[in-house]
């Protein structure tokens, strides 16, 4: 019931403590919780409660959160998963009385005439504070269609965050209940690994919030998860250039007419877009810090025939372009280092996985792009 569920909700904290740091296949070290058998009562708990409340109102996000219960932890992801799990039931917690009401909703009359509340627009952007380079180019935009402070809330940036003093969620709160808001989603990893953000989705998805979908470079559709509609028509910054043109000018529209600002004649406003995917371009290059190690192997890709192998076998783990191989001993130390700055390269989208094997892994046009810059300000390496 209400209580129990509550409860379950308030040991997030506690059932967390229970992960632990365990050796891959790969010698890399993963984060584990799925075989606790703390973690394990607590989701057999979670899941006879969650059920019961899907079986009386078939809600889709109680649905999607048990699609994370029963299919999210494998061991590898645990981490990932218990931090989409955080998210839901957090935003499921804001808004327990939507699936345990206890009373009717009322009608305020005067002189049997329905007083209708209107409610000021308002823009909330819901990011990742790691991301607040992006998100500061977006706020610029938005200024520049005539965006006031009253308008925005932005945590991250000052002058459109929390005012001091004020609890961080009991503000949150107040911004959906007193502000008709147009959520822009501001979409990354990064996202997708804060617990905030994902109940600040799960808030708007309870809510029935109107909202836009911007997703960063580097992210792409089909990493659109959780509470978001992904067939809904979305921004994806680094795509085409004319979608993204085009979508940022339908995007300016929907602003100018909620708020019933003046229209930014053509010219200035293709002026401003292109100043901001300027921006959002040279944003991409500075946030993609990468190690090293990192760098060396993708410019030895990219100046050979773009190919990475990685290879298993009874003497060990081989990375290899061409006929350089960068491990030269077994040491778990460098093993590991180099596994890294693979993996720092497909996180990053520089290259991607070619065949179903995991072995070998192509130089895409974005880590192209990306070791071009390196070499035009002297810092790519051979």
């Amino acid at each position: 019931m209400k209580f129990d569920l509550l409860c379950l909700i308030d040991q997030i904290d506690e059932v967390k403590g229970h992960f632990h740091v365990v050796d891959s296949v790969y010698c890399t070290k993963i984060k584990k919780i799925q075989d606790r058998p703390q973690f394990s009562k607590w989701k057999q708990a979670l899941l006879f409660e969650l059920n019961e409340v899907y079986d009386r109102t078939k809600d889709n996000y109680i649905g999607n959160t048990l699609s994370i219960l029963n299919t999210g932890f494998k061991g590898s992801k645990d981490e990932q998963s218990f931090n989409e799990l955080t998210g839901s039931l957090l935003a499921i917690k804001n808004n327990i009385n939507k699936y345990y009401p206890t009373e009717s909703k009322s009608t305020v009359n005067d002189n049997d005439k329905t007083k209708e509340v209107i409610k000021s627009p308002k823009i909330f952007i819901s990011h990742s504070s790691l991301d607040k380079d992006y998100v500061s180019d977006i706020v610029e935009l938005l200024e520049d269609l005539g965006i006031r402070g009253n308008q925005l809330f932005c945590s991250s940036i000052p002058g459109y965050g929390i005012p001091l003093d004020e609890d961080i969620y009991d503000y949150l709160k107040q911004q959906f209940q007193e502000y008709d808001l147009h959520i822009i989603f501001v979409l990354s990893d990064n996202y997708y690994k804060s617990p905030a953000c994902l109940n600040e989705m799960g808030a708007t998805w309870v809510l029935q919030k109107r909202y836009t979908t911007i997703l960063l470079p580097g992210f792409d559709f089909k990493e659109v998860k959780g509470a978001i509609d992904p067939t809904k028509i979305a921004i994806k910054l680094d795509g085409d250039s004319l979608d993204v043109k085009e979508k940022l000018g339908q995007l300016k529209d929907s602003i100018v007419q909620e708020f019933s600002l003046t229209s930014i004649s053509d010219i200035r406003w293709e002026k401003k877009r292109d100043e901001f995917i300027s921006k959002i371009n040279n944003n991409e290059c500075i946030n993609h810090n990468i190690s090293d190690e990192a760098i060396e192997l993708l410019s030895t890709a990219c100046a050979n025939n773009d190919i990475i192998l990685k290879t298993l076998d009874l003497s060990g783990v081989h990375i290899q372009v061409n006929d350089r191989s960068f491990i030269t001993s077994q040491k778990i130390e460098e093993v590991t280092r180099w596994e890294n700055a693979l993996n720092e390269l497909l996180i990053a989208h520089f290259v991607e996985a070619r065949g179903n094997k995991g072995e070998i892994f192509g130089v895409i046009k974005k880590g192209v792009d990306f070791y071009k810059q390196l070499e035009s300000k002297g810092n790519g390496k051979n």
